[in-house]
């Protein structure tokens, strides 16, 4: 299955998402990943842990500095392990952004002030294009190949390691 192009149903969360108060265990001290991901964004969104579980293939929307505060790759691990297919948001927290990837999360910047919760979305990684069904497509930041290829494989670390390591690349010149 290609993760280029994902489709799902979108879960709205506002901007400034701090995924270290929201989706980590430092304020549940003992607790593991599954009970994390079971009441993640619950004090932020009443409901969310439900919807998200009626939810077949979830894509989390949000707006501006999505992941803000948050340096742990918990954040990351537990979105995943919640099922996430994707995160769309304004902008993001350039340590989140990095840990996600590198955790095998896709993360798409765009436009996303007129999605909905529950429209149905179909995102195209590589371009950056969205597309909601009956409205004008918006268009983001694309994922540049290597950061597909990432995806594609689970992340970084199992990229390195079904590579033997950073593949040499050459450059046309």
């Amino acid at each position: 299955m290609s993760l280029a192009v994902l489709t799902g149903q979108a879960l709205v969360l506002g901007d400034a998402v701090s995924t270290d108060l929201h989706c980590s265990s430092k304020y549940l001290p003992g607790k593991d990943n599954a009970y994390v991901a079971a009441h993640a964004f619950e004090r932020l969104s009443a409901g969310f842990p439900d919807r998200l579980r009626a939810c077949a293939s979830p894509i989390i929307v949000a707006g501006e500095h999505f992941g803000m505060n948050s340096s742990r790759e918990q954040a990351a691990h537990v979105l995943r392990e919640m099922g996430v297919r994707a995160v769309l948001a304004k902008s993001f927290a350039r340590a989140f952004y990095r840990n996600g990837i590198n955790n095998g999360l896709a993360l798409l910047a765009c436009p996303t002030e007129d999605i909905q919760e529950g429209d149905t979305l179909t995102v195209h990684l590589g371009s950056g294009a969205v597309q909601v069904a009956g409205r004008p497509d918006r268009s983001g930041e694309g994922l540049p190949p290597v950061l597909l290829e990432l995806l594609e494989a689970g992340g970084l670390l199992s990229y390195l390691a079904l590579h033997g390591g950073w593949p040499e690349r050459t450059t046309a010149g």
